[in-house]
């Protein structure tokens, strides 16, 4: 629940720097966020996809063995392990959208600190899907 309102918040923080202050987030105001919203928000999403895929299928697994050995029904969890993977690549597939179409839709500083802020919402977004299975993994053998 906590990690939900965090997100909104976020969410609700980069919105209102786009509409209040959009130099903050744009390409022309922020050198990092302009070198850093094009193929390297696809690398650093790509190894965070391809860890966090990695432990989902572990957790997963894991949960199979767990409800067989104790014989209960975690079909719930393991749903829940299974959307959190396919979020994962959607947001892989939304990241790649916006690297794609920024430089041909953002012209104005307005609409590229957008871009920018979707990106870093994108991002951290991915990381908090990290977290949660990360936090599930060590949570599995209590």
């Amino acid at each position: 629940m906590l990690v939900q309102v965090a997100l909104i918040a976020i969410a609700t923080l980069l919105t209102s720097v786009c509409v209040a202050m959009p130099s903050v987030l744009s390409d022309t105001g922020n050198s990092f966020l302009k070198g850093f919203v094009n193929q390297e928000l696809l690398a650093t999403l790509g190894v965070i996809v391809s860890i966090t895929l990695v432990s989902a299928g572990g957790v997963h697994i894991e949960l199979g063995k767990l409800a067989t050995r104790l014989s209960i029904n975690l079909d719930r969890e393991r749903q829940a392990v299974r959307y959190s993977a396919y979020l994962l690549i959607g947001l892989l597939i939304c990241a790649l959208v916006l690297v794609v179409l920024k430089p041909v839709l953002a012209v104005t500083e307005r609409q590229t600190a957008f871009a920018n802020g979707s990106g870093v919402f994108l991002l951290v977004w991915a990381i908090a899907v990290l977290y949660d299975l990360t936090r599930a993994a060590f949570s599995i053998n209590r």
